[in-house]
Formats: structure tokens, sequence, C-alpha cells
């Protein structure tokens, strides 16, 4: 089921304009292939059952997301106990995930507006325009409170921007209409995430972060880390026994992502693997400054 999912979602994506990564078969992986077009880049896990994500997984496919300037989506179609709804978004460890429905109407640019959390279904409320259209109707709290069912301190913190239910928010439309419901924006709801520093443990990106390179290692991507130097990122290999079949998904997802990567070794008598640039430790371990580490690593 999940292969068919899969590879229904990179059809979709490709046919709707995107330049798709190949899937990545390497295992772990927190996602399986990336997808841009124009300025939109997509970080896309499919997976069956949403209740099957760890924590680990969702906050390092939110993290690469962040650096590379990205969407993290989770494509699912259930959870343990019931099959997703179309149009509305669900969150796993701040994770935004939609039925292939929903992900086709979002970059055909029908923003979902529902969102699923404990208690039921939520819509997100304009505060500024809740209260205009309140005013402009001439109606007071302890009327829309009735109107709504609910009580006057509610109504006031739908005032400030609250999530309300989609069963308050239909009975308030009936008098207020539909101009005080926000879409759900996704990029909004992944900033809220922060970047958690991970302990680095290998030697190489060890020598990087020590010349003054950001790095956040990974453990479940074809890649070891995502850098970050200046304005610059660099998606980092290491070599290692399975470096070429890795270096071809590094080197497609480059392209993809529209940043350099790079293959750091600690010895290796070749300069290129599937054009990326190879650095030896020797070669690290001669950097001083961020701007020459740049220029080592930026060499064609």
């Amino acid at each position: 089921m999940k292969e068919e999912l899969l590879h229904a979602t990179h059809m979709l994506l490709t046919r709707s304009g995107f330049y798709c990564s190949q899937i990545c078969r390497i295992r772990p992986s927190s996602f399986d292939f990336v997808a841009r077009r124009d300025n939109l880049l997509l970080i896309i896990k499919v997976l069956n059952n949403i209740d099957s994500i760890s924590e680990n997984t969702a906050k390092e496919l939110i993290y690469i997301a962040r650096l590379l300037g990205g969407l993290p989506i989770i494509v699912g179609e259930k959870t343990c106990s019931t099959f997703l709804e179309d149009d509305v978004v669900y969150f796993r460890y701040g994770v935004p995930i939609l039925t292939q429905k929903t992900l086709e109407n979002y970059i055909r640019g029908r923003m979902p507006v529902v969102c699923a959390a404990p208690g039921g279904f939520y819509v997100n409320i304009d505060g500024e325009t809740f209260s205009r259209l309140k005013k402009e109707k001439g109606l007071s709290i302890g009327q829309l409170a009735r109107i709504a069912g609910v009580s006057r301190k509610t109504i006031q913190m739908y005032e400030k921007g609250e999530r309300a239910t989609v069963e308050v928010a239909e009975k308030i439309a009936q008098h207020l209409g539909y101009e005080f419901i926000k879409p759900i924006t996704l990029f909004e709801e992944i900033e809220k995430e922060e970047i958690e520093m991970k302990e680095i443990k290998d030697e190489l990106l060890k020598i990087m972060r020590e010349i003054g390179a950001f790095i956040f290692p990974t453990y479940r991507s074809p890649f070891q880390a995502v850098s970050k130097l200046l304005d610059k990122i660099f998606i980092v290999g290491i070599n290692d026994r399975r470096i070429f079949e890795r270096a071809k998904i590094i080197s497609n997802i480059s392209k993809v992502t529209e940043r350099k990567s790079i293959i750091l070794a600690e010895k290796s008598n070749m300069k290129f693997i599937e054009g990326m640039p190879v650095i030896e430790k020797r070669e690290l371990k001669r950097v001083r400054e961020v701007e020459e580490l740049i220029e080592l690593l930026e060499m064609e």
C-alpha cells in the first residue's frame, strides 16, 4: 500500500510541474523524495499509517526542511483507528500531514482551512476580522455567545485569534459570513518548531564546526549533515562503504534543492564523486577561516 501511495504522490507532483528527485531507497530515511516548483520546495515522506512515524524522524524531517528552505509534508492515508479526511491538515510532532487529494488541492492553490487536533476539527480565526465583522453586524459578545453555544470568554478568545471548532465556526458564519476563517499556512506552522542542537559524532563534521560552520547532523537521511556557513547551505555526505550508492541520491537531491553538496573523506584518491567535490581531512585541517572553508567547499 505504501509503495502505491509513494509512486502516486511522486507522479502527482511530476505531472503538476514539480522537478522531483528520485525516490530514496536508503533506510532509515526521514523523507522519501524532494520536489521543487519555482520557489516551492517540498520534502516528502509517505506513510500508509501516519501513527507509525517516530518523534525523532519527524523532528529530523522538520529541521532538514527548515535548513533547506522547504516545507516538510507527510502524505498519509490513515491512523491506527480511522482513515484521514480530505481537505483537513493533521499533525504529528509538528509535521503537517495531508491526504494525496489535499496535497493536490494545496499545490493547485486551494489552501486547507480545517485542521485535526485533540477534540475534533478546528479552523483558524482572524481575530481582527472577527471583531470587525461583529461590529459591522451590530452583534454583542453575549449575542454571539448564544448563537455559537459557547461562553462570552470564548468569544473574546476568538477575537484574539483562538481556534474554533468547525461546528462553532459554522454557527457564527451564518451571521458573520466566512471571511473571519483563515487558511492554514503550513510554513507558519513549521516555523514554530525550534531547531535543536544535536551531538556531532563524526570527526570530520567536528572539524567543520571548529572552523565556524553550523552543523546539523542527520541519522535518517542519505546524507550525514546539513551545514550552514554564513548565508550558504551545504548538503554533506561522508565517505563510507555505501558512498557510491549514497552519492547518486545526494547529488540528485542537491540539484532539486538547488544547494551545493560535498563529500568528506579521511583519504580519497578521487577528487569528485557523482560531480560532488571530495574534501579530505588534511585539506579541512589546513583551513582557519569560514570564508576559506566556503572557497574550498565551492570548488568545481
